[in-house]
């Protein structure tokens, strides 16, 4: 079987290198400064509770030709959201008509935006509910935990996926409600612009109460504004939205003894967001945060915390650096 890796960046080359090791036949399909450093390197996956894995440029192809989706059995599409139009025409002119291609991506609608594109090849959400950092050339640290979940269909190319994770370390579980399962990352993706916001690393933010208050508000009016939509946002990882924002709010003391049980996360992980703003990218604020704005609005609902936050971090990428604030400046911002 085939697999393309369609957007190779950080989050496609840890899933690519994963298949891979696993002996898939990988193509990545990506930009040169990727194609330089893993033709040159290798590939690098590091892990923050397993064995580092090495895996060799003769064991994958890098390709800069969207064209070289053509032989892909499956394509995994992992660019950012706003790309998902773009790569939806280039998928329809090159792929196979019964090509599997599977959205690993953050946000709720890149499914339906394919689809709109796409008639002759079966589209799936999925969600990756961990996170990806680049660390060196050609390595990509994953710092945080948990299982790869894709929507089910009947398909042996989906078993086959399933496969050759497992034979990598890396779990991947089906669901036939995958709209719930991206509401319940989007949820807590929320932490993604406070990270950015913050500067630092995602456990130095969480270990500030006043960070973790502010980031229920943001979240609890997300599940307020989902459920007024009709939308039942499912658990993600080890607690529901509703436990989570009970969690955020326990003071500190209780908070450090409880938080590795809830969701393991490496010192060194940062959110894919703040990287973004750091290497001069695009912000993905609209699928997140503006996504919970957008939804409030089409529903006849508002959303003031979620929206401050969205103009915090739009006014951050306009200046290319994180304002660096703290837990406290923004709970203040908020109230």
């Amino acid at each position: 079987m085939n697999i393309a890796i369609f957007g190779a960046g950080s989050i496609g080359c840890y899933l690519g290198g994963l298949l891979a090791e696993a002996g898939a036949n990988v193509t990545f399909i990506g930009r040169e400064r990727f194609k330089s450093e893993l033709d040159t390197h290798g590939l690098t996956l590091t892990h923050f509770e397993r064995d580092e894995i090495f895996i060799p440029a003769a064991k994958f192809t890098f390709s800069l030709d969207p064209s070289d989706i053509a032989s892909a059995d499956v394509i995994l599409l992992t660019t950012k959201s706003q790309h998902t139009a773009d790569a939806a025409k280039t998928i329809d002119e090159y792929a196979k008509n019964n090509a599997l291609i599977i959205s690993f991506q953050n946000g709720v609608r890149n499914p339906e935006v394919l689809r709109d594109e796409l008639s002759s090849q079966s589209v799936l959400g999925a969600v990756v509910p961990f996170n990806v950092t680049g660390t060196g050339p050609a390595r990509f640290h994953c710092g945080t935990e948990g299982d790869l979940t894709v929507e089910h269909i009947t398909d042996e190319r989906l078993s086959i996926l399933e496969e050759k994770f497992a034979q990598a370390g890396q779990g991947m579980a089906m669901t036939k409600d995958i709209l719930a399962v991206q509401w319940g990352k989007l949820l807590v993706n929320l932490n993604n612009a406070f990270n950015t916001l913050s500067g630092g690393t995602l456990k130095q933010g969480l270990l500030q109460r006043d960070y973790r208050r502010a980031l229920a508000l943001v979240v609890e009016e997300g599940l307020q504004v989902a459920r007024g939509a009709d939308i039942e946002p499912a658990a993600f990882g080890k607690a529901d939205a509703a436990k989570m924002i009970k969690v955020l709010r326990l003071p500190n003391v209780i908070y450090k003894i409880i938080m590795n049980k809830i969701v393991k996360i490496d010192d060194a992980a940062r959110s894919s967001m703040l990287d973004d703003l750091e290497m001069g990218r695009v912000s993905e604020i609209d699928y997140l945060q503006g996504e919970i704005v957008q939804l409030a609005e089409k529903t006849g609902q508002v959303a003031p915390y979620n929206l401050i936050i969205y103009r915090l971090v739009i006014q951050a990428f306009s200046t290319g650096s994180s304002p660096k604030l703290s837990g406290h400046e923004i709970y203040t911002a908020l109230k």
